[in-house]
């Protein structure tokens, strides 16, 4: 069978997946390449926009991924500066280029859990539109957004630093409005693309993708977590994992 080349970035991720999975559990990724997690979220928002482009055409899949970028990036900006939506946090570590005072692999991240999240549910996309309906898919979609910032902010925080938090919480002294802002954030966007999204095409093959992509960065963060002794945040983020996929399989058994 013929490789494209959305394809080969696809193995090209497996494999440096594999890699880091391994040096992360074992406890061995050195300083010398913490780098390596930029690439990491580089790579997965760049398939995340590969599955929008399937989904929704080469143009508006693009144009989407970028908007998705830019106003997350706006968002992350308003929590760095002024502790709006997110609350008050900084980075401390570089994660390479900044745009408006947060790195655009925050950017990259944003379209990776926004594109992974739809492809749990993008069979509401093909139903008649209604606003019970966009409330229902935009809620769903944004509890899978929750569910990955229960399990990336304890390890990126009190793990490894990437970025401080002003103020506490109950949560690893995560203040609620953090995951609070994620479900707003996620939910304004998915609303967006609900009512924006017009019977768009079905990629089993990407859709499958984007699913084990969610699954894989979700795994990859619980297995620093549990290196890290987190374990509160191990079981918390299983228990959120579960109840949308309950409900998805539901869905699939009456459809």
């Amino acid at each position: 069978m013929k490789q494209t080349w959305q394809n080969w970035v696809w193995f090209f991720f497996l494999i440096w997946y594999g890699v880091g999975i391994i040096l992360v559990s074992l406890d061995w990724l050195p300083s010398s390449l913490q780098w390596a997690n930029a690439v990491f979220l580089y790579l997965a928002g760049f398939l995340a926009v590969v599955y929008s482009s399937k989904v929704l055409g080469a143009f508006r899949g693009c144009l989407i991924g970028v908007f998705i970028m830019l106003l997350t990036i706006l968002a992350e900006s308003l929590g760095v500066h002024y502790g709006i939506i997110f609350g008050s946090y900084h980075y401390e570590k570089d994660f390479g280029f900044q745009l408006i005072g947060v790195p655009i692999t925050i950017g990259f991240a944003w379209v990776m859990v926004i594109m992974t999240s739809m492809a749990y549910f993008e069979r509401l996309l093909m139903k008649p539109k209604s606003l019970l309906g966009a409330i229902y898919y935009s809620s769903l979609t944004s509890i899978f957004a929750v569910t990955m910032d229960l399990i990336i902010d304890p390890v990126a925080y009190k793990g490894r630093e990437y970025w401080i938090w002003d103020e506490g919480g109950w949560y690893y002294d995560i203040p609620a409005q953090n995951f609070l802002g994620w479900f707003f954030v996620s939910f304004v966007i998915q609303f967006a693309l609900y009512l924006y999204i017009h019977y768009p095409s079905i990629e089993k093959k990407w859709g499958s993708r984007m699913r084990a992509l969610y699954f894989l960065v979700i795994l990859m963060f619980l297995v620093t977590a549990m290196v890290e002794g987190l374990w509160l945040a191990v079981v918390v983020t299983i228990i959120f994992y579960s109840f949308p996929l309950l409900i998805r399989k539901r869905m699939e058994k009456v459809k």
